[in-house]
Formats: C-alpha cells, sequence, structure tokens
C-alpha cells in the first residue's frame, strides 16, 4: 500500500482548456483532468495487474455539487491497465472546482460475493498423493495475533511435482529469484518463490515455495484448472518438497483503518474451502493424506461457450 500526497494542488480550476496534472511516478498513478464545462474527470494508470481498492482523500473540496462537505473520501475498485475513477461536477458551472486529495491503494476486491460450497480441485496433476498439514500463523511468534479465520495449508511432496492451478483466474504476480537455503531449517522463511492469482469473484489465491527457475506462467495470463504453474520446491534443510497455499479476500473498504495494528492482522479474510477428493467435496484435514482428482464438470464450472467449446474439442 502506497499513500502519495499530491502537493500544491488546492486551485481554483477556471480554465476553459482541458488540462491534465498527475503524480509522480508510481505504481499506480491518479491524474486528473479538467474539461471544458470545468468538470474534472479523476482518471488512474497502474502497472499492476489485478483489481485493486484505491481509497482517494480530498482535503480540500469547493464548488462541487457531487459532494457538499470540504473534505470527503471516495472509495472504488480499479481494474485493467487505464481508466477513470469519477468525475467531480461543479455546482456554479461558470466557476472551476478547487480541491487537493491524497490516495492510498491496495490488492484486492473488498467483500467479494464468493458462491458457497464452490469446490477448488487440488492443486497437483491427477493422480498425485500429498499430505496437508494446516499452517500455524507465524506472527505468533512476534507476539501478533492470528487474524481471526487464518487458514493455510502446507502440501508435502516426495519429489518435486507439478503444481497446478486449482481454478481458472489470472495470474496478478510472479516471485521467481529465489534459491531455497537447504542448510538451515526455517520457522519462517519470506524468500520464496510464489504465484498469486485473481478468481472471478475477487477471491485470491497464494500458492508460494516453488523450486527456482520452475514457474512457467506469466503476469496478466489467464490460467485453468490444471494449468501448471511450476514445481514444488524446497522450503528448508527438510528433504521433503512443499507448496504452501492461502485463500483470502480483502475485508476492508478504508484504507486508513490499515495504520491499527489489528486492522492490518484482519485485512484480508481467509478460506477453508471445499476440494474434491475420492467422488466427495470436503475440507482438507490436517495430517492426512490426499490424492488429486478432477472431472469435466469441476474443470469447466466457470468456462466461457467459447472455452467449453474448446476443451470439448480437445478431449475428443
Amino acid at each position: 500500500m502506497k499513500k502519495i500526497q499530491l502537493a500544491c494542488l488546492f486551485v481554483l480550476l477556471l480554465l476553459i482548456s482541458p488540462k491534465v496534472l498527475k503524480s509522480q511516478i508510481s505504481d499506480v498513478e491518479i491524474t486528473y483532468q479538467v474539461n471544458t464545462d470545468n468538470s474534472v474527470d479523476v482518471n488512474f494508470k497502474k502497472q499492476l495487474v489485478g483489481t485493486y481498492l484505491i481509497n482517494i482523500e480530498f482535503d480540500q473540496l469547493s464548488n462541487c455539487e457531487n459532494y457538499s462537505s470540504a473534505k470527503y473520501t471516495y472509495s472504488g475498485t480499479i481494474r485493467g491497465r487505464v481508466g477513470k475513477v469519477l468525475t467531480l461536477k461543479p455546482k456554479d458551472p461558470n466557476m472551476g472546482i478547487g480541491f487537493s486529495f491524497s490516495y492510498q491503494y491496495h490488492r484486492g476486491k473488498p467483500f467479494p460475493k464468493i458462491k458457497e460450497n464452490f469446490v477448488y480441485l487440488l492443486p497437483f496433476s491427477k493422480g498425485t498423493k500429498v499430505k496437508v498439514n494446516h499452517m500455524n500463523y507465524l506472527g505468533k511468534r512476534f507476539g501478533k495475533g492470528a487474524p481471526d479465520s487464518w487458514k493455510a495449508f502446507q502440501f508435502i511432496t516426495e519429489k518435486s511435482e507439478p503444481v497446478v492451478a486449482m481454478r481458472k483466474g489470472v495470474v496478478v504476480e510472479v516471485k521467481d529469484q529465489f534459491v531455497a537455503d537447504t542448510t538451515k531449517d526455517f520457522h519462517y522463511n519470506d524468500n520464496v518463490n510464489e504465484v498469486l492469482i485473481e478468481h472471478r469473484d475477487g477471491t485470491l489465491a497464494r500458492y508460494s515455495c516453488f523450486k527456482s527457475g520452475s514457474i512457467c506462467v506469466k503476469e496478466g495470463q489467464t490460467v485453468h484448472p490444471n494449468t501448471k504453474l511450476g514445481l514444488t520446491g524446497w522450503y528448508s534443510a527438510s528433504k521433503k518438497r512443499e507448496l504452501h497455499v492461502f485463500i483470502y479476500y480483502l475485508k476492508i473498504r478504508m484504507l486508513e483503518k490499515l495504520e491499527d495494528e489489528e486492522n492490518k492482522q484482519n485485512a484480508y479474510a481467509y478460506i477453508d474451502p471445499l476440494f474434491y477428493h475420492k467422488g466427495d467435496k470436503v475440507n482438507l484435514l490436517s495430517g492426512n493424506l490426499y490424492v488429486s482428482d478432477s472431472n469435466d464438470e469441476l474443470i469447466t464450472q466457470e468456462f466461457t461457450r467459447r472455452e467449453k467449446k474448446k476443451y470439448s474439442s480437445s478431449i475428443q
């Protein structure tokens, strides 16, 4: 999350010709354009892939029809690379709008509508045997309480196994620059290779602990169930290969609340989803062995008509 104060932007916009001013270079840039009717389009441009919550705090606001208060915080989501956030309209169309603003952004769509009983595939090729453990929240070691809904999975394999997508989504972040240090046992290590996927409903799935150099997807790529992402890797000195999986969503709308430590820990809600196993829909139990499986209905449950037609042709 970043907060960027746009300095010296309190102006009475009396210009007739359109003009665009923008902030310093950032992963997310908020710009504004004054139109000939003295309305103001507030736009965004972002380098980041995926959906982001953005809060724009107007510290001073005058001659604005939308909001009568001199202070106002807009909250909304932005997608894509460029677009319009909102339009300010003048009360008096013969005068410009006076304003200054700052903004913050954070990954995720707040409080997405999640389909109950949605079934995920295990994140491995069909027939792969894996052991599953529930992971503890390691922040407790530093005196921090666990998020209210904490849930994370550790999948253990005897050798490097292909990791596949559990459901359809868009790859929004890839990290593949770390080589595992197998000389030490780590309770916590954030130098791990990861793939983050955003699903259609706004949930996010973080796949963590890939073998160095094995990730085979790119940011912006759409993946389907069973699309290969990479290979399981080492986390520490253990000879076991691991994959860590977190499924979560953003559950705050006002980003200033993140300044509070408790709110930081609970900014996201974690999901304990149903997985497909032996023809049934189950919650994964810690310490149990599972065998990955799939069927056409689950693979195509979020496909478009074109994707279903293409998939049907591929299996005939």
